[in-house]
């Protein structure tokens, strides 16, 4: 009779990445400092730093699973069913602030259904506060701070083969007595390319598709790291602020490569912005051009990153929306926050853009700490008159990981008993001398109907409705913005 035991021994080790179930029916898009509702966008994004990760354990022989439960539309009992009936050894969760609470409740869940499972949380709050994760449940095993990839990895790995979780940089982790303890700062990933393929393979990729359209489209990353100051972004904990790019050729490698083997021909290129250093985003794009791909892409950029050159080149490669941090209408406040840019720049930006033939889409924030009514009301009335394609106006949210938190926590002005879960760029939950939160949120209602509402804004919208199928898709689109606004 064999040895059964042997037999499982030698088994690759099981590795389940989840994108946890809906919090209160609220799809959450957890991508690095995008952590927002699906209403944001009316589309969910394909979880590209789980499948990324995936991959890279899959290269180290693990036997790895994937689970958007948004999208697959699983709940926590679908989720025990899921961990219950595979097993596994490790469980990786993604997580976001405003559903930070019940993303790292799943810790609870994993020991039930697999009571031998390990459970590890990752994303940009945990990063900032791990020790306040640990004390959300008792469960929780492990956490990453900073960029995931290689720290998963290393923590597989130990776990795997009997080795010292505390010789693994970036992990924080709790001992069998529940004493925390935490490894050495781990080094930003220096070559980027060296980074598998999102193994998209683990998903249903017909389940993110673009508003309007409806077409299926994933996420290309193609920088990580951000050199600018901009006092309310948190990006830097996860990936640091040294710019690192992958080189040109990978990226239009992978393009290539997801519509050779899963038909997708359009893409989100997913930086802090594409177009921080000029020559490169030239570069990509010559190449998008070079392999002759029909490829449609978006990308987000600085106003003060870009030129006419570099516009032209990528709309000639596929480009067909780009997205600037306008911020604000108010130079003070633009200041105040250290964005680095001027109105003259923005105003300079759409224009080059629009007389390219690229439509812009303006993200806005209002209720920044020194912010008056005049402000935001300046900030509403600037976005009009650039006359935007789309405009997201977003409460400033003081995310764990910036500057801004660190503010509002020294100054008190985030108010008392504040949830998480209205950490959320819908909500506002920072009272400062010159406003308070309802005040805040009252100016983004506003702000919304007097941008949308706007003949050309509404004309626009509803050209896009070309064929039968159309209407059902902008339904669903109204909506899921409804939610968002």
């Amino acid at each position: 009779m064999p040895d059964m035991s042997t037999a499982i021994e030698s088994q690759p080790m099981r590795v389940l990445f989840l994108n946890p179930p809906p919090v209160d029916g609220v799809n959450v898009v957890r991508e690095g400092r995008c952590m927002q509702r699906t209403g944001a966008w009316t589309a969910v994004w394909a979880p590209v730093s789980l499948a990324t990760t995936a991959a890279v354990l899959r290269e180290q022989g693990m036997d790895v699973k994937l689970a958007d439960c948004s999208v697959e539309d699983v709940d926590r009992a679908g989720l025990a069913a899921i961990i219950r009936g595979w097993q596994p050894q490790l469980v990786v969760i993604n997580t976001a602030t405003p559903s930070i609470e019940s993303d790292i409740a799943v810790a609870s869940l994993v020991r039930e259904a697999a009571p031998a499972a390990r459970s590890l949380a990752m994303g940009i709050h945990p990063s900032a506060l791990p020790e306040s994760c640990f004390d959300m449940d008792a469960n929780l095993d492990m956490v990453v701070r900073g960029e995931p990839e290689y720290t998963i990895r290393d923590a597989a790995l130990a776990l795997r083969d009997g080795g010292d979780l505390g010789a693994v940089a970036g992990l924080s982790w709790r001992d069998a007595e529940g004493a925390l303890h935490a490894g050495e700062k781990r080094p930003f990933i220096a070559d980027l390319d060296e980074l598998p393929f999102p193994a998209w393979d683990l998903i249903d990729t017909g389940g993110y598709r673009l508003p309007f359209t409806g077409q299926r489209f994933l996420l290309v990353a193609s920088a990580r790291g951000c050199p600018y100051g901009c006092t309310f972004c948190a990006n830097k904990i996860y990936y640091g602020a040294r710019l690192r790019q992958r080189s040109p050729k990978r990226i239009v490698d992978e393009m290539q490569w997801a519509g050779e083997q899963f038909g997708i021909r359009d893409f989100l290129i997913w930086s802090e912005s594409f177009t921080n250093d000029q020559e490169y985003a030239i570069e990509t794009a010559e190449e998008i051009r070079r392999r002759g791909l029909d490829i449609s892409w978006v990308c987000n950029s600085r106003v003060d990153t870009v030129s006419p050159e570099l516009l032209r080149a990528i709309r000639d490669a596929g480009c067909w929306m780009i997205g600037y941090g306008i911020e604000s209408g108010s130079q003070e406040v633009l200041d105040s926050v250290r964005k680095g840019t001027t109105l003259t720049q923005a105003v300079s930006a759409v224009r080059m853009a629009h007389d390219t033939g690229l439509e812009v889409t303006g993200h806005c924030i209002l209720g920044f700490p020194g912010e008056t009514e005049a402000t935001m009301q300046a900030t509403i009335d600037f976005s009009r008159f650039l006359k935007l394609d789309y405009v997201q106006f977003y409460c400033a949210v003081a995310f764990p990981g910036s500057s801004l938190y660190d503010r509002c926590v020294d100054n008190g002005w985030i108010e008392e008993g504040a949830d998480w879960k209205y950490f959320e760029q819908n909500f506002s939950v920072l009272t400062t001398p010159q406003l308070t939160a309802r005040q805040v949120m009252s100016a983004r209602e506003k702000a919304y109907r007097q941008f949308y509402l706007q003949p050309h804004v509404v004309l626009s919208s509803l050209k896009k409705i070309r064929r039968p199928g159309d209407v059902i898709n902008f339904a669903r689109m109204v909506k899921d913005f409804l939610t968002w606004v």
